[in-house]
């Protein structure tokens, strides 16, 4: 579905990316991990065709983002959807919720004002909000319910892709395990492909079945099956597992997503 070879960046001197390559297939969830700066969010930027990279060899479905026109990118736009780690700020408070999860039908479809309010209501109920919170304002609403209103317009338009930004990040614990039942139902029920983007493992463990973890802009694992992970060969890696104190390795044999 995606495949990115040779995917490098800087910002000035500082080399953010370093030879990246990797496949993300369709319906194999994929978790990006690593720390603040390693490159992750820089990935998903480019992903998203935020920065344009003419160098590396980045295609979508067998073809160059390099070759799309403006029609390609605007398919490309509806197939891949956003959910950014900052949840207040990605909503626009002047806007009421059914206004602001309606914009991708408004950009993407043809549906009338009623249908695209039909379909807001039924995606609201779909991520456990109600439907009459889209007559509601961003700011009712707690940090949790605002990352479910960011997930309903990701997904409203029927993505292939959608990619979380640190979707679990501030949140407590049991709200987290929400979420995270809340992504697996959509991964059964709905087949999107998910991009979580975490400096997390075992967010990404109970995610996804491919795990990418990078250090310092350079992939330094690539595990497409779970199981795999029990012959991690970096001692980064190892770091990152027992930073979870709870979490044993039992937990990382699990069919894929």
């Amino acid at each position: 579905m995606i495949k990115i070879k040779n995917l490098s960046r800087k910002y000035g001197n500082n080399t953010v990316l370093d030879n990246v390559s990797f496949q993300i297939k369709y319906k194999q969830s994929t978790a990006i991990v690593g720390e603040s700066g390693s490159g992750k969010s820089t990935i998903a930027n480019i992903l998203l065709g935020f920065y344009k990279e003419n160098t590396a060899e980045i295609s979508y479905q067998g073809r160059s983002l390099n070759e799309f026109n403006s029609n390609d990118w605007k398919n490309y736009r509806k197939d891949i959807q956003p959910v950014f780690q900052d949840a207040k700020n990605s909503l626009d408070p002047r806007m009421k919720v059914k206004d602001i999860i309606a914009e991708p039908l408004c950009n993407f479809t043809k549906l009338s004002k009623q249908e695209r309010y039909n379909k807001v209501k039924e995606i609201l109920e779909l991520v456990d909000l109600n439907k009459e919170d889209g007559e509601k304002f961003p700011h009712a609403f707690s940090t949790g319910q605002q990352k479910r209103i960011n997930l309903a317009r990701a997904i409203i338009c029927n993505p292939k892709i959608v990619i979380l930004d640190e979707l679990t990040s501030g949140l407590d614990p049991e709200i987290k395990n929400n979420i995270i039942d809340l992504i697996k139902r959509l991964q059964e029920d709905y087949n999107i492909t998910f991009i979580v983007i975490t400096h997390d493992i075992s967010v990404a463990m109970s995610l996804t079945s491919h795990i990418i973890i990078l250090k310092e802009g350079i992939v330094v694992e690539d595990v497409i099956h779970s199981n795999d992970i029990s012959n991690l060969k970096t001692s980064y890696a190892h770091e990152l597992i027992e930073a979870v104190p709870k979490l044993k390795y039992i937990e990382l044999i699990k069919k894929s997503v």
